[in-house]
C-alpha cells in the first residue's frame, strides 16, 4: 500500500510546523535525501519546529540517497496525475489535517508537484491564513488559492511548462537545483523569519 495512504503519524503541538511537500521518489518513503536535510537544518528557526520528512510526514522506511532520475520522474508525474482522485485528495487531507492541528501556522517547501497536491487539498485541511508555501519550481495545473511565493529557475523548464508568470525568477536554476541554490535558501530563509515574527 502507498505510504499516502496510512494513518498519519501523531505530531507533538509547536506553534509552527516547517515541513517540504514535494512527490515522493519512492512512493513508498518519506525519507528525506541528504540535501533536503541539509537545506532544512539551516532554516532558521526552532529545530522543534522542523518536520525532517517528506510529506506525509510518516516514519520508518527508508530510501536509497539517489533514487535513479528516470524512476523518480515517473513516480512524480503518477503523483501529479493522481491527486485529483476522490481517494488521493481524500488521503492528502486527512494528512494535511493533521499538521493543522498540531499547530497554530505551517510553513510549507513545495517543490515540483508538492503544489499541485497542497491545492487538491487545501479547501478542506488548512485555513489560508493559516500557513505560507514556497513553491520552488512549482508544477501544478493553477495556481494556488493560498498564500504562496512561487520561485522558478531561469533553467526550469518544466515549471515553466506550468507558469510563465511567477514572483520570483532565479538565474541559472534547473528543475533538479533549488535546495543546491544559495539565493533560493535566502528567499527560503527570508520569508520563514517574516512568518516566524508574525506568531
Amino acid at each position: 500500500m502507498m505510504i499516502i495512504y496510512h494513518a498519519p503519524a501523531p505530531l507533538p503541538y509547536t506553534p509552527l510546523k516547517v515541513a517540504f511537500v514535494t512527490g515522493l521518489s519512492d512512493p513508498n518513503s518519506c525519507s528525506l535525501s541528504l540535501l533536503y536535510r541539509q537545506f532544512m537544518a539551516e532554516l532558521d528557526c526552532l529545530e522543534a519546529w522542523k518536520i525532517y520528512l517528506n510529506f506525509p510526514y510518516i516514519p520508518g522506511s527508508n530510501q536509497p540517497e539517489n533514487t535513479p532520475i528516470l524512476k523518480a520522474g515517473l513516480a512524480n508525474w503518477s503523483q501529479f496525475l493522481g491527486a485529483r482522485s476522490p481517494k488521493y485528495r481524500a488521503a492528502i487531507r486527512f494528512h494535511l489535517a493533521n499538521i493543522a492541528t498540531s499547530s497554530e501556522r505551517s510553513f510549507f517547501i513545495a517543490g515540483s508537484c508538492g503544489l499541485e497536491i497542497l491545492n487538491q487539498a487545501w479547501t478542506a485541511a488548512i485555513a489560508p491564513n493559516q500557513l505560507h508555501i514556497m513553491a520552488l519550481g512549482p508544477v501544478a495545473r493553477t495556481y494556488s488559492p493560498m498564500p504562496c511565493t512561487m520561485v522558478q529557475g531561469s533553467r526550469d523548464y518544466i515549471s515553466r511548462y506550468f507558469f510563465s508568470q511567477v514572483d520570483v525568477l532565479v538565474p541559472g536554476v534547473n528543475h533538479m537545483g533549488y535546495v543546491q541554490n544559495a539565493d533560493v535558501f535566502a528567499l527560503v530563509n527570508a520569508q520563514l523569519r517574516h512568518v516566524v515574527s508574525s506568531l
